[in-house]
């Protein structure tokens, strides 16, 4: 039995490829299946089945787009989707080839969360694939659906990472959907995306904690915002989404195209780095840098599934990032333009960037104010005296009260700094921002000059 891991990094969630004899199975697969079909396809295997452990959140699934080739998609019971699926039941086990995937109940990140144990075929648990119940460090969210629910789901995550670990033994690995930078974790975890449950007892609060209020503590302890687009992915996933096949690619723009997408009001986003963005940038397009969280920003700032222009790098950073917006329902990439072929004769703006000495020395004359822009969450872990906290995710609501004054731009490393710095440009305003550095470095910076 082979376990093949694959990652999306704009979303923190990893998905996976069981293997066993001529056949292989998907767990919680992404919207973009290439990678799965071609890693089948290298192995002479067929993708006979796609197991859910939930209705997501956070991403549209895959699993209708390999059932159009021919896979069958198994998923809880009480799931509720709309479109032809096996539902499975607790207990209940299904084979692929020589292997068995048993179905464990494991409510808690939602009402009908699933887990499944992956046997090989000397009937031994090699792994769980625990969804968004147990997850490198923790435990996934138990507050995405509400105050109402909490409470109960909270109970039910903890109860479910007991049972689950008793199917196992130690040796077995914990295989999450759920990770580093997914929004659906509670705790913040490190790099790692799979572990031994031996190793995870040690560390993971849904299983080292003495008992059940000790992690409840923990776990609701402080809350990361919720991303924007959520609220759409549940609904898509329960009727089904648009089958594309193949990703759909985003077309080559030109300079005169893109300006006039900006008039008619489609959302330029720059995905470039934000020190390239900083340098020279589009009048009015808004920094976005690809990576981790990428997703959830866009989210935040930019309409669900509204018109948007990519400025590139290239043309395989618009690939990738196109591939990443349909993973979350935004499908309407008009098209993009690597940034060299708009400043070769085009007006070219700039962030007025400021290093970490200066926007220290600002900040204790009170030259400027700060406007710190991390989430509530960060600031309940270190606040920043003297700052005007602006939540990026919040940005939408505050942008149009902003006085017109002096302004200094942080975040925690640079990357929120920037993109807020860009939205407050295109209003009118005149920011400076702190790049690369962050609230940590301001406050020892601080200390060391008093």
């Amino acid at each position: 039995m082979e376990i093949v891991q694959f990652v999306a990094e704009a979303l923190g969630d990893a998905s996976y490829l069981v293997v066993s004899g001529e056949e292989a199975a998907v767990i919680d697969p992404q919207r973009d299946v290439c990678p799965y079909v071609a890693a089948a396809e290298e192995r002479g295997v067929t993708i006979t089945r796609v197991f859910e452990t939930h209705v997501h959140n956070d991403y549209i699934s895959g699993g209708p787009e390999l059932a159009a080739l021919g896979a069958e998609i198994v998923a809880p019971e009480d799931a509720g989707l709309a479109f032809a699926h096996r539902p499975i039941a607790d207990g209940e086990e299904l084979a692929v080839g020589a292997a068995r995937i048993r179905a464990v109940r494991a409510p808690g990140h939602t009402h009908h969360h699933t887990a499944y144990l992956g046997i090989d075929d000397s009937g031994t648990v090699v792994g769980a694939f625990t969804g968004g119940s147990i997850i490198i460090g923790g435990a996934g969210r138990s507050d995405l659906l509400g105050p109402d629910h909490t409470e109960e789901l909270t109970k039910q995550q903890w109860v479910s990472a007991q049972r689950i670990t008793a199917l196992m033994p130690e040796a077995a690995e914990l295989l999450p959907t759920h990770g580093a930078g997914s929004f659906c974790s509670s705790q913040q975890c490190g790099g790692e995306r799979r572990a031994p449950l031996h190793e995870e007892r040690e560390r993971n609060v849904v299983l080292n904690s003495p008992d059940f209020d000790a992690f409840r503590v923990a776990h609701l302890g402080n809350p990361a915002p919720i991303p924007g687009y959520y609220r759409y992915m549940a609904p898509i996933n329960r009727e089904g989404p648009q089958v594309y096949g193949e990703p759909p690619r985003p077309r080559l723009m030109t300079p005169i195209a893109l300006a006039e997408a900006l008039e008619e009001g489609v959302h330029v986003l720059d995905v470039r780095s934000r020190f390239e963005f900083a340098s020279g940038y589009v009048p009015s397009s808004t920094s976005i840098e690809e990576g981790e969280s990428m997703l959830a920003y866009v989210g935040w700032l930019v309409p669900f599934n509204a018109p948007i222009a990519l400025v590139t790098s290239d043309g395989e950073q618009a690939d990738r990032v196109t591939v990443d917006l349909l993973r979350i329902g935004y499908e309407e990439v008009r098209g993009f333009l690597p940034f060299a072929s708009w400043s070769a004769d085009q007006p070219v703006a700039e962030l007025a960037r400021v290093p970490l000495a200066e926007a220290a020395r600002l900040r204790s004359s009170g030259a400027v104010a700060n406007y710190d822009v991390r989430f509530e969450s960060d600031l309940r872990s270190l606040e920043l005296p003297g700052s005007v906290h602006r939540p990026i995710d919040r940005l939408p609501d505050w942008l149009p009260e902003v006085r017109d004054e002096e302004m200094l731009v942080s975040c925690a490393a640079g990357s929120r700094a920037a993109t807020a710095a860009s939205l407050l440009q295109a209003a009118g305003h005149r920011p400076l921002v702190l790049l690369d550095a962050g609230a940590e470095d301001l406050v020892r910076a601080e200390a060391l000059a008093v």
